[in-house]
C-alpha cells in the first residue's frame, strides 16, 4: 500500500508556479514590452491567458500525486 506524501515541496519545484510565472512574463512582454498592432496584442494576450489556465488545470488534475512506497 502506498500513502500520499504529505511533505510540502519548495515553491521553485512547483510546475504550476513555473507555468504562471512564464505566463505573467509573456503577458507583460505582450502588453508593455513589444510594440504590436492592438488587434494582434489582444489576440496574443487572450491566447497566453487561455493556454496558461489550461496547462494549470492539467498540472493540478493529473500531475500532482506524489506517493511514498
Amino acid at each position: 500500500m502506498s500513502l500520499p506524501d504529505q511533505t510540502p515541496k519548495a515553491a521553485w519545484e512547483s510546475k504550476i508556479n513555473w507555468t504562471q510565472l512564464v505566463a505573467v512574463m509573456a503577458m507583460g512582454l505582450t502588453m508593455f514590452g513589444i510594440d504590436l498592432d492592438p488587434d494582434i496584442q489582444q489576440r496574443l494576450a487572450v491566447t497566453i491567458s487561455s493556454l496558461s489556465a489550461a496547462i494549470t488545470i492539467i498540472w493540478r488534475t493529473w500531475y500532482t500525486k506524489r506517493t511514498i512506497i
